[in-house]
């Protein structure tokens, strides 16, 4: 899970580790200092994605 500005980072990472194929949450930027309603706005937005990333992606 990694915010929008750190999706390049957040692949060539999980390439470098092993895990080219891993997919990615990927919530929208900044997420610090956001209120807390931002903050669970968010976390409802990246639950579908974590959702389908437990069902599709086979494990490694």
């Amino acid at each position: 899970m990694c915010t929008d500005a750190f999706v390049g980072l957040a692949k060539e990472e999980s390439k470098n580790l092993g895990m080219p194929t891993l997919p990615l949450v990927i919530i929208p930027h900044p997420l610090g200092g956001e209120a807390k309603d931002v903050v669970h706005e968010r976390a409802h937005y990246a639950l579908d994605q974590v959702i389908r990333a437990l069902v599709q992606h086979p494990a490694q």
